[in-house]
């Protein structure tokens, strides 16, 4: 696999956590910085989880800078349903390390300048850093090698309202500007994470061979313990980070992409725009695939399946 500089720009909540410890277990990734913003859980409580996962995995050489605490518009309302107020379900020690003194978009920033190869940015939260960047540093994005983004319901229904998915309307104005400006860009929508799941059967079959694995078991096995109902655990952010370790772990449709800003019934949406800049649109999901990388990264398996 080809090898990237990878910023993860994130609001670490469960299925956060979980691509965090797949990318770092990735061994064609070098992060170079984790950024974080509000989203799932407010931004301090975010960036303490960032810090806390980093620690845990023995990788506290690794940067973490706070972003936006806001969107643009209004306030981020947090998702404590799905990730509880502590974010990932699964406590972990206080962090011993802090945030870099710059801010998040001043970080991105300086790792594009300094990328002599260009950076991959992995966007799993709401795309407010990304905006400010793109407004304050618009010239450090020609180092930008690729932008994949967790986020949109393209063609299907939307999780937050019926047309519009959390990440996307959490922050819309920043993600119309993002998607409709940002390029190259990938966006791993609802539609496709839907495709990567596994049941409450199913984790009961977990096996990890490591202890980035053992982790991410152990939190999959919380969000289900909190509530019988649930039946269904959807990879959005481990399939993000799949995409950009293996882009064929997906088919892709390419389109222009904007975000519904005017009409009510349908503010959020991801809607195609075919006078913006092309993005890769995820479609096909090949499961075994993706489940394939969960088990080579994490040494995570579903028995019977992988």
């Amino acid at each position: 696999m080809q090898e990237h500089r990878v910023v993860i720009d994130t609001d670490p909540g469960v299925d956060d956590a979980i691509a965090i410890l797949m990318a770092l277990a990735c061994p064609s990734f070098e992060i170079v910085g984790l950024t974080t913003v509000g989203g799932n859980v407010p931004l301090a409580r975010g960036t303490r989880n960032g810090l806390a996962l980093l620690e845990y995995a023995g990788r506290e050489d690794i940067p973490v800078a706070a972003g936006a605490a806001r969107p643009y518009r209004g306030s981020f309302r947090y998702s404590y349903r799905f990730h509880t107020p502590n974010g990932i379900g699964r406590r972990l020690p206080n962090p011993k390390t802090r945030p870099v003194e710059i801010g998040a978009v001043e970080f991105l920033a300086g790792a594009l300048d300094h990328a002599p190869s260009g950076l991959t940015v992995i966007a799993l939260g709401p795309l407010t850093n990304l905006a400010l960047l793109l407004e304050r540093y618009p010239e450090s994005l020609e180092r930008l090698n690729l932008l994949v983004v967790m986020g949109g319901a393209v063609d299907v229904p939307g999780n937050t309202t019926a047309n519009a998915e959390f990440n996307i309307h959490s922050d819309a104005y920043a993600a119309n500007l993002v998607l409709s400006r940002m390029s190259p860009t990938t966006l791993v929508e609802l539609g496709a994470c839907r495709q990567a799941a596994i049941t409450r059967e199913d984790v009961g079959n977990l096996r990890s061979s490591g202890r980035l694995g053992r982790l991410a078991a152990q939190i999959l096995a919380n969000w289900f313990a909190r509530d019988e109902g649930r039946r269904r655990f959807e990879f959005y952010d481990p399939l993000t980070v799949a995409a950009a370790i293996d882009p064929a772990v997906m088919t892709v449709r390419r389109t222009g992409l904007r975000v519904e800003l005017e009409d009510p019934e349908l503010f959020g949406a991801t809607l195609p725009d075919y006078g913006n800049p092309e993005a890769a649109v995820s479609h096909q999901v090949d499961t075994e695939r993706f489940f394939g990388l969960l088990a080579e990264t994490l040494g995570l398996r579903v028995q019977d399946r992988i």
